[in-house]
């Protein structure tokens, strides 16, 4: 065995099928897509930017009383003690949360140029980027909050044809965990589910999973894109520091999309209270355009 996770175990890890060097060709890029469902695409976004985030994030971190005193914040070192993952319940969290929603540095990430061209290279037409982004944060011995293998559609709905773009917000190597893909496995379809017996989302992929997956160490400005059927875990954070990610998704503009994939992720907020303080004409006020097809 070489890796455990929060509901099954890894006996092989492969790299993920890297499309970096396809961006500029849509057509080979697509069928790397098709093929494994999963495509790595480094430096999609600018490591500056994603490096700025990352520090926004860890200023509301200290807030929050997460980091350990007397450490550098950029280390992201976490108090001792202290269980951070996805709790709305708890009020520190959700103060977090809130902060974190009204930033638009990290809504903006979502809009990076390499990676839209991936995505409209892989979706093979106009892109919609969907507005519900979701910031993560899971801190060490925090394996409740690790995610169990599932896919993606269980909870957006919509065109099946949904990519997840998941991005480290901050370098991920060995001991933070990150994401672990099943690759192929969008060619199943829609997976039976059932409730899980641990880890954060409250769902798992109901039956036996191969054990080779593809994960590798990625950097700020990577960017892993799946499809809404491919199942995917996430790995413990065995570090001693707080993993940051965000998860962003996007879709064809001619395609099918739910509701709530236009909200602010568990509601926690309304649009105008995230964009108070934005500039009136700043293009991510934008909502959906009048003729996206909006699904309940």
């Amino acid at each position: 065995m070489i890796a455990s996770m929060a509901q099954t175990v890894i006996d092989r890890i492969l790299p993920h099928p890297d499309g970096t060097a396809l961006v500029g060709q849509p057509e080979r890029l697509r069928q790397l897509a098709d093929e494994h469902g999963v495509v790595l695409i480094r430096n999609a976004i600018d490591r500056g930017a994603v490096e700025a985030v990352r520090w926004m994030l860890l200023e509301r971190c200290r807030t929050a009383g997460w980091l350990k005193e007397g450490q550098p914040m950029a280390d992201a070192r976490a108090a001792p003690g202290i269980e951070i993952g996805e709790d709305v319940a708890n009020p520190v969290w959700k103060a977090w949360y809130q902060s974190v929603q009204r930033l638009r540095p990290f809504h903006a990430l979502s809009e990076a140029p390499v990676l839209q061209a991936a995505l409209a290279g892989i979706l093979g037409g106009p892109v919609y980027t969907h507005l519900r982004h979701i910031a993560r944060s899971i801190g060490p011995t925090s394996a409740a909050w690790t995610t169990p293998p599932h896919q993606d559609y269980w909870y957006i709905g919509g065109t099946p044809d949904t990519w997840t773009a998941w991005i480290p917000i901050g370098d991920c190597p060995e001991t933070l965990g990150g994401l672990a893909v099943l690759p192929g496995s969008h060619k199943r379809g829609v997976l039976p589910k059932r409730r899980a017996t641990g880890g954060a989302g409250g769902l798992e992929v109901d039956g036996e999973l191969p054990t080779s997956w593809t994960w590798e160490p990625l950097r700020s400005g990577d960017a892993l894109l799946f499809h809404s059927y491919t199942v995917h875990q996430g790995r413990d954070n065995r570090s001693q520091s707080i993993r940051l990610s965000a998860d962003m998704r996007f879709q064809r503009r001619s395609d099918p999309i739910r509701r709530g994939s236009l909200e602010v992720h568990l509601r926690c907020l309304t649009w105008p209270d995230v964009m108070v303080d934005w500039a009136s004409g700043d293009p991510l006020r934008a909502g959906p355009p009048a003729d996206l097809r909006i699904e309940d």
